[in-house]
């Protein structure tokens, strides 16, 4: 498994979504490493974390965190998990309580949308059949950003470039279990036992978990609230870095002032 840790502080631990790896996690370590010591990984299938050739699932992957911090000897973390890491995120949450302080669910759910299902089958169906990296990156930005992201041609280019030149490509084997993992993930019966201070963060204009999933985790969790983000789709940390910065730092602001 790879990780970094940048700063010092209380603990925070970042976990990816699906296909993406710690390097664009860039814009939350520069201000949260400022306060906190911040640790971000590559989940399994990823980047540079190997990619064994078998379904995951979300307990696995809860497991490899938990693994992690055990190794790094913490006791006591912040847990934001973004998507599929908001899912192995809850998963930490339910099987090692006195490991999380607090915990930030971005964009995620308790169980993955439908027609989300379809478009991340869709997107493994089209890395089988080899359809062109540039196309693909194209058409999963069409799920994760807002109207306004694609008025600027430049910006679109610029970020496709960016993602067709990754350092570490993504395996077909390594995404084909991260899809395993989403699709079969359901806590719905089970989030009502997290016991833990939860932000649960969305994008008003996300389109891949619409708002209705993060209310859900909210009504379930005992000790949650939901902030909404006045602009932002599924990718709100990496479309507007200020706003998704801003809200977890209050959060966390309000975790860390109340302790006695």
């Amino acid at each position: 498994m790879y990780y970094e840790v940048h700063g010092r502080g209380e603990p925070i631990v970042l976990i990816h979504g699906l296909s993406m790896d710690s390097s664009t996690w860039l814009n939350q370590v520069s201000v949260l490493s400022q306060k906190f010591q911040v640790i971000v990984f590559d989940n399994r299938g990823v980047g540079q974390t190997d990619a064994p050739n078998e379904d995951y699932s979300t307990e696995m992957m809860a497991d490899d965190t938990i693994a992690l911090l055990q190794f790094l000897k913490v006791d006591n973390a912040h847990v934001l998990g973004f998507s599929m890491g908001g899912m192995i995120a809850q998963i930490v949450a339910l099987k090692c309580p006195e490991l999380v302080k607090s915990l930030i669910l971005n964009t995620t759910a308790a169980q993955l949308p439908a027609k989300a299902k379809y478009i991340v089958q869709n997107w493994l169906r089209m890395l089988n059949e080899n359809v062109s990296l540039e196309t693909r990156i194209r058409e999963g930005f069409l799920w994760v950003y807002t109207d306004d992201f694609f008025k600027h041609d430049e910006t679109v280019t610029a970020s496709v470039n960016l993602a067709s030149n990754h350092p570490h490509p993504l395996s077909t084997h390594g995404f084909a279990g991260q899809v395993a993992a989403l699709i079969k993930h359901d806590t719905r019966s089970r989030i009502s036992q997290i016991s833990v201070p939860t932000l649960v963060l969305i994008g008003g204009d996300d389109i891949f978990i619409p708002v209705e999933f993060s209310e859900e985790l909210a009504g379930k969790i005992p000790k949650a609230e939901l902030v909404e983000l006045e602009r932002g789709g599924h990718n709100c940390w990496m479309e507007f870095p200020e706003l998704f910065n801003q809200a977890v730092m209050q959060f966390l602001d309000s975790v860390t002032s109340s302790e006695p």
